[in-house]
């Protein structure tokens, strides 16, 4: 589904040239002010308490459907105030917009089977082949990608270099991580971090995070980033990128200490590093939310809110929902609005 949003303008605010009744459809605004409009169509007006849809504009005459968003058709006084404002139907808009893009994310899947047809070729991942032979020829493997079992006493001199192996392999001597690997049961093994150039996932594969609700106050299971702190940062902070590249608290109260991109994993201080995730569950007993809450940005350095800020200037940002009183699933993705 595509939202057709409202259009917007700064500062589109004028008086009413003349008086108009309740069913007016024809709106005029201070000689020469009809350009403060915009241009493009619907934008919603506000006169008194009544909310109008201008559906066009020549010069300084508007053409508008009354009674807008549950308001009254009125009686209107020359003079009064004709402005173009941020209203509930604009931040309604924006949050289905912001909702449809995040299931839209994790709902298109593709079938590797019947959605992708011919040869992915190695520059963009793939093999460049259809058989196993002839992608182990492509990508330069020697016998070993096909061997079902290598004794690393017998069958490996010196050390193991990078390289892929193709298929599966069994292993039946030496250590992983400490662990003994031998005889004919096969052994597991933990590692505490892995790092690696790539990941490849299989097709019936999956990255699962075990520990979607995290036990201890400050814990985060989720997509973290190491970004250079810009000051004092504390766990919990939710920090914008400075324009000096380092990360500061982020506060809607100003649209230049937005958009927030992620919330601090870790304590932090200036020039130094500081573990920011972008895209997880994160608990912190000092939250006190229901769950479901929709989770904003706060008009308090640093802070998160279920309240949409409303003040005028200030920035509202989704970035998450409550899914406990003290957790929080967040997904930062930078869309913000402005209020006049």
């Amino acid at each position: 589904m595509v939202t057709t949003f409202l259009q917007v303008k700064n500062n589109a605010v004028s008086t009413l040239a003349a008086d108009i009744s309740d069913v007016a459809t024809s709106v005029t605004v201070a000689t020469g002010e009809g350009a403060k409009f915009p241009s493009a169509y619907p934008f919603h007006i506000s006169i008194d308490d009544e909310i109008m849809s201008c559906t066009n504009r020549v010069v300084d005459v508007l053409t508008v459907v009354r009674a807008q968003q549950s308001t009254t058709g009125a009686i209107h006084s020359s003079g009064a105030s004709v402005a173009l404002n941020i209203t509930a139907k604009s931040v309604s808009d924006l949050n289905t917009a912001v909702n449809s893009l995040e299931s839209s994310a994790v709902s298109l899947p593709i079938d590797l089977t019947t959605d992708v047809t011919g040869d992915l070729p190695i520059a963009e991942g793939g093999t460049g082949a259809s058989t196993a032979a002839d992608a182990r020829t492509n990508l330069g493997l020697g016998s070993l990608a096909i061997q079902s079992s290598v004794d690393l006493a017998t069958d490996v001199t010196g050390s193991l270099g990078d390289g892929n192996i193709s298929d599966s392999l069994t292993v039946s001597g030496g250590t992983v991580d400490n662990t003994v690997i031998g005889g004919s049961t096969a052994a597991a093994a933990t590692f505490t971090t892995a790092t690696a150039d790539n990941v490849s996932i299989t097709e019936d594969g999956k990255i699962d995070f075990s520990n979607t609700a995290p036990g201890t106050s400050g814990d985060a299971t989720g997509v973290i980033f190491s970004f250079t702190a810009g000051a004092t940062l504390a766990v919990g902070d939710v920090v914008y990128l400075g324009t000096g590249g380092k990360v500061l608290l982020a506060d809607a109260d100003a649209d230049t200490t937005m958009p927030a991109l992620g919330i601090c994993t870790s304590t932090g201080t200036d020039t130094n590093p500081v573990d920011v995730m972008i895209q997880g569950i994160m608990k912190l007993t000092g939250w006190s939310f229901t769950a479901g809450d929709n989770i904003f940005v706060s008009t308090t350095a640093g802070d998160v809110t279920s309240t949409a800020p409303s003040g005028t200037g200030d920035t509202v940002q989704k970035i998450g929902v409550a899914t406990a009183s003290d957790a929080v699933y967040f997904n930062f993705n930078t869309t913000e609005l402005v209020l006049a």
